[in-house]
């Protein structure tokens, strides 16, 4: 069976939890077997709030970050997955939301669709023309590798086309930083060598999708990574999403550092507003970071 039509199955069949939790609340009636029925309805309920109710949400997590050499706020949002499950009423939903927010520039850390299944990607995007702050991107391996399709260059017109500045394997000044991008690690594009090559006195920003990419950055030239990919689990199961992040370094949510043979890199992974695989989050909603940097 496609892989798609397989999704499509998930998400739409999905609705029928709703009646077979109205059946359930029919056979509470009858005291036979009324625990199993509880229970049953508990795990119908849990379930509907991380199909139905949580990846709709849009929270706001605002973050501190010291010792960053220079000030700025940042807006850091990643895999947004429009496609199967979400599409461009959600996205304009999302950047209404980051309007409201007092931020420098809007940074957005790949993984733009989905599953597109041959949409017009000008169309799904045009919300991002709405974006009140400048906006800088780098695509991601749903965008640019298998599971794909690669629809780089196609994604990049149309990114284009909605003021956000595609800055893969290169750099632009932001405030009192060095803000430069890098490509996505599974497609094999995230060479960060183009730093070395035109050095800058101004601390630096690296934008990628995978947080695995810090691997290959040199703490003396880089003060912060910003990424996204892992979802931080996306259905955040005790003890179990750990084993779904794809990440060969651990990397999960937040702030964390990773060890490199240059030293310490400091990344921060945001957990996306998008979903892949199932339609669902739990315990991790749909999230857009305001990050305070700080001297």
């Amino acid at each position: 069976m496609d892989k798609l039509l397989i999704k499509q199955c998930l998400f739409y069949g999905s609705w029928l939890v709703w009646p077979f939790m109205a059946w359930l609340l029919w056979r509470l009636r009858h005291r036979h077997a009324r625990g199993w029925l509880v229970l049953l309805l508990a795990g119908c309920l849990l379930f509907a709030w991380a199909r139905f109710v949580e990846p709709q949400r849009i929270r706001v997590q605002q973050t501190v970050l010291d010792g960053t050499g220079a000030p700025l706020r940042l807006v850091l949002i990643s895999d947004i997955h429009l496609g199967v499950y979400k599409d461009a009423a959600y996205l304009r939903r999302l950047v209404d939301r980051i309007n409201t927010l007092q931020a420098d520039a809007v940074v957005i850390a790949g993984d733009f669709t989905y599953e597109p299944d041959g949409a017009s990607l000008q169309a799904m995007f045009a919300p991002l023309a709405g974006l009140r702050r400048p906006s800088y991107a780098v695509l991601g391996n749903h965008d640019q590798q298998a599971p794909g399709p690669d629809i780089d260059t196609e994604l990049r017109a149309a990114l284009a086309g909605h003021g956000v500045t595609v800055i893969e394997g290169t750099s632009v000044t932001l405030g009192g930083f060095r803000l430069a991008g890098l490509g996505d690690r599974w497609a094999d594009r995230d060479d960060p060598g183009f730093l070395s090559g035109v050095p800058s006195a101004l601390p630096t920003l690296v934008l990628t999708h995978n947080p695995d990419s810090a691997i290959r950055l040199d703490p003396r030239q880089t003060v912060l990574v910003l990424a996204g990919h892992t979802h931080g689990g996306q259905i955040r199961l005790p003890w179990i999403y750990r084993h779904v992040i794809p990440s060969r370094y651990g990397f999960d949510r937040g702030e964390q550092y990773l060890a490199t043979p240059e030293g310490r890199v400091r990344v921060y992974t945001t957990v996306g507003t998008g979903e892949i695989g199932l339609p669902m989050r739990l315990f991790n909603p749909p999230t857009i970071d305001l990050l305070d940097l700080r001297p």
